[in-house]
Formats: structure tokens, C-alpha cells, sequence
């Protein structure tokens, strides 16, 4: 396991557009946002309340509050049917899925995803007869929503070690009436080895190892949904436009064979994606401007920091990497892996319920996610401090992660890829495919211990 002990945190971080540590966004004060931070000891300073209206949402009050039970119920809403799903979606039980589909339907939020478990869990059941091919029994009961559960994967892709953790959780509240927020993460701060060895199979020689410090900083829980873009996309313009939905139609592309998509399935949930690295950075400073902290896409460095989660070896969860934990391309396994079922199409963010042991889900793959950093083929001038490494104008720009059409190889811990940061498309280094998660550094997400409704 990589060595995770805490290190100083920086006074500063860079944000310079064209330096080489990060990038700028103007800071300004208001709100329609209200952050929430459940388990952490908030810091000694007092935000002055505000009120702000804008275009979309209600006027209500900019807190930086520390989470309580009965807060919790109004920020991280959850429906019916979301309830529903998260008590089977870990099942290896098919009949738990076809009870779901029936009540539901096959074009409900879950409802794709729940016929290619059901479809799944019917190959385990074979596959169990085999002991050498048992997955360990995942854990199912209701979790609190500072909870997740992780597991770890042998080289020959079988779940072990399925645990139940917690991790401190930031909730930005983007409308309360219509329940959006934006949740993320506390990574705490550490030192890694960045890259990859070279005996790792698949390794590209720009995976060269070497240290890197990383100070505590908060990263999204999940990609950003296209519910969740379209909201900050219909807020006040700050330099860029953005479209209300710049997400290809959700038909299966690359490697798979055609499936016709469904007019009525619930697209809300789904991780947005064609986004070019101007509107991400966009996207980031509407949120600043609505907030007054400084949102940002997180360095490569820190996204690797945050995928691995400790890990050493190629992947978060371990040796290999299946359909199971990660929605990519199955039918090409890695190492002593075995074949997996593949969706072939986006899925929604932490719908397959594993996280990594950071509690972020889907840092490997269904969608490709942009960072700060200019792409460069080495790491010999790169930043040690966890900062990201920029030039002017650059041919690409570094996307990190994998998508729901690459297989496994391409979705390591390690593997860096490129994109012309704003040619659209769906070309081998076009932005098709390409969406988001936000960060901010701790020191930066000021908190009050303010529990007032």
C-alpha cells in the first residue's frame, strides 16, 4: 500500500491560466449554494450570511455548515426508487433485479443497468459451481450516506475483502426544492508514487515513477451529471458559454455492436461527457462565482493520488479490473482476468455501488475526466508538490480514467491520456467521451461548525 502520511499543507495554491502550477478564476462572494461537511473538524472562521438570487434556483442563505442527520435527509435527497435500488444493486440474486425491472421498467433510471445484472448474476450463478470463479459475498444492508462499501479483486477478477467504510463528504446544495447537489470527497493529504513500474502490462514509457506530495484537498464523489450541468450551465455566463447538454445521444459507440436506445430512459443521473476543457473550466468558475470558493478541475496528480487510494498496483481494487466494479469494456479482460459481461453504454454514476477505498466511485471508467495539467510525453519537469504542470495554449490537455467503451488496460491507475482540449468529436483524440469531476483544496473549502437551520 502507498505510504499515506500526512504532510504540510501549502499557504497557497497556484491558480494561474497560464503559469505552470494551475489555473485562475476570479473569487467572488454570494450564494445559492449551501456546502455541507459531515465528520470533519470544521475550521475556527465565520462565513457572513448572504443572500443572492440568480436566474435559476431559490434565494437562500450561503452557510458553510457541518452536517447533521435531519440536514442530510434535505441535501442528499433520495427516491423511492433510488432507496430500492441501492438494497439490491450489490445482489447476486437474478430475481432481485426482475422483481425491480417489474416495478420500474426496463426505461426507469436503473432500469438498463438492472437487466444486465439480472442477465449477470445468472453467469455467476453458473460460474459459482466453479470454486475457483466465487466472488465473496458483497454486504447488503442500507448505508448511511457517509458510508460505502469497497472491495479488493484477485488477479483472476474475483471479488475478496468486501468492506464497509466511511469517508467526510462535502455536499454543495446547487437547488434544494429540486434536490441537486454536487457531493465530494475528503482525500487526505499524502505522499505517492506516481506512475507505474515497468513490469506493469499495458505500460506506456510517459508512466515513468516518481514521488509526488499531495496536500489535503476535497474531489467530486462522482463525475458530473448531466442533471447537475445543466443547472450551472442556464447560470450567468462568467467568460465562456456553455450548452445546456453537450452529451452525445446515449447510444453505445467504439467497439461495441449497435443497440437501439431507448426514447424514455432517464438520462438525468448519467455523467455528462463531450464537454471540451474550456467548458469544464467554466463549469468550475460558476461555481466559484456562485460560492465564493474556488472550485477547479483537480491536477493529475491529485487524480491519480485519488484513484489509486492507497493502491500500488495497477488498479484501485487491485490486480485486474471487471465489469463488476467498473463500467468499461469487459470482453477484452486484463491479466488472469476472465471475460465480463459489458454494458457497452454510459451507466449511472455510482450505480454499480463499489467505491475505491477513498470512497470516489467510477474513477475507472464510463466517462474520460479532464484535469488541469497540459499533456507533456515525460514527467522530468512535472511538479512534485501535486500542482499541475501548464503551458500556453497546448496541442492536448490530459484526460485521466478510461470510458465505458475502453477496455481495462487503457483504465489503470497509470495510463495517461490526451485530447485536443476543444476539438469535439468522436476521433481517437477528440473530447467525445470526455466529462468531469471538481476539486478544491482544503485550505481553500473554509468551514464553520454553524448547525443552525
Amino acid at each position: 500500500m502507498t505510504s499515506l502520511r500526512s504532510i504540510s499543507r501549502r499557504s497557497a495554491f497556484p491558480h494561474a491560466l497560464h503559469g505552470r502550477r494551475g489555473i485562475t478564476v476570479s473569487l467572488a462572494l454570494g450564494a445559492v449554494l449551501t456546502v455541507v461537511l459531515s465528520l470533519a473538524t470544521p475550521v475556527g472562521w465565520t462565513a457572513a450570511s448572504q443572500e443572492i438570487s440568480t436566474r435559476v434556483g431559490s434565494t437562500q442563505p450561503a452557510r458553510v455548515v457541518r452536517v447533521t442527520p435531519k440536514r442530510v435527509a434535505t441535501v442528499i435527497r433520495l427516491s423511492e426508487e433510488d432507496r430500492e435500488w441501492n438494497a439490491i444493486r450489490n445482489s447476486t440474486d437474478p430475481q432481485a433485479f426482475k422483481t425491480f425491472l417489474a416495478k420500474y421498467g426496463p426505461g426507469s433510471k436503473y432500469g438498463r443497468l438492472a437487466e444486465q445484472l439480472a442477465e449477470n448474476a445468472e453467469i455467476e450463478r453458473l460460474r459459482g459451481r466453479d470454486k475457483q470463479n466465487t466472488d465473496a459475498a458483497l454486504i447488503l444492508r442500507e448505508l448511511a450516506f457517509d458510508e460505502f462499501q469497497t472491495v479488493d479483486l484477485t488477479p483472476e477478477g474475483n471479488i475478496v475483502n468486501p468492506r464497509i467504510l466511511k469517508s467526510e463528504v462535502v455536499a454543495i446544495e446547487l437547488d434544494r426544492e429540486k434536490g441537486i447537489a454536487l457531493e465530494l470527497v475528503r482525500i487526505p493529504g499524502g505522499e505517492f508514487r506516481m506512475g507505474s513500474p515497468e513490469s506493469e502490462a499495458g505500460r506506456l514509457p510517459n508512466e515513468k515513477l516518481h514521488e509526488v506530495a499531495v496536500p489535503e484537498f476535497y474531489l467530486g464523489r462522482y463525475e458530473v451529471t448531466r442533471r447537475q450541468w445543466a443547472f450551472v450551465a442556464a447560470l450567468p455566463k462568467v467568460k465562456d458559454d456553455l450548452p445546456p447538454n453537450p452529451s452525445q445521444p446515449e447510444a453505445p459507440r467504439g467497439r461495441r455492436s449497435p443497440r437501439t436506445p431507448r426514447d424514455n430512459v432517464n438520462t438525468d443521473s448519467l455523467p455528462v461527457e463531450n464537454v471540451t476543457w474550456s467548458q469544464a473550466v467554466e463549469f468550475c468558475r460558476r461555481l466559484e462565482k456562485i460560492t465564493g470558493k474556488r472550485f477547479r478541475l483537480p491536477t493529475e496528480a491529485e487524480w491519480e493520488y485519488a484513484c489509486r487510494a492507497g493502491s500500488t498496483k495497477p488498479f484501485a481494487f487491485g490486480d485486474t479490473l471487471t465489469t463488476r466494479v467498473a463500467n468499461i469494456n469487459g470482453e477484452v479482460p486484463y491479466g488472469a482476468a476472465k471475460v465480463t459481461p459489458t454494458a457497452g453504454r454510459l451507466l449511472p454514476v455510482g450505480s454499480l455501488g463499489i467505491a475505491n477505498a477513498f470512497g470516489l466511485f467510477d474513477m475507472h471508467g464510463n466517462v474520460w475526466e479532464w484535469c488541469q495539467d497540459a499533456f507533456v510525453e515525460d514527467y522530468d519537469n512535472a511538479p512534485t508538490d501535486g500542482s499541475a504542470y501548464d503551458v500556453v495554449n497546448p496541442i492536448y490537455r490530459v484526460r485521466r480514467g478510461g470510458s465505458s467503451t475502453y477496455k481495462a488496460e487503457l483504465c489503470r491507475c497509470g495510463m495517461r491520456g490526451r485530447a485536443e482540449p476543444e476539438r469535439t468529436g468522436p476521433c481517437i483524440t477528440c473530447t467525445g467521451g470526455t466529462g468531469l469531476r471538481v476539486a478544491i483544496l482544503s485550505e481553500e473549502l473554509k468551514l464553520t461548525d454553524d448547525d443552525a437551520e
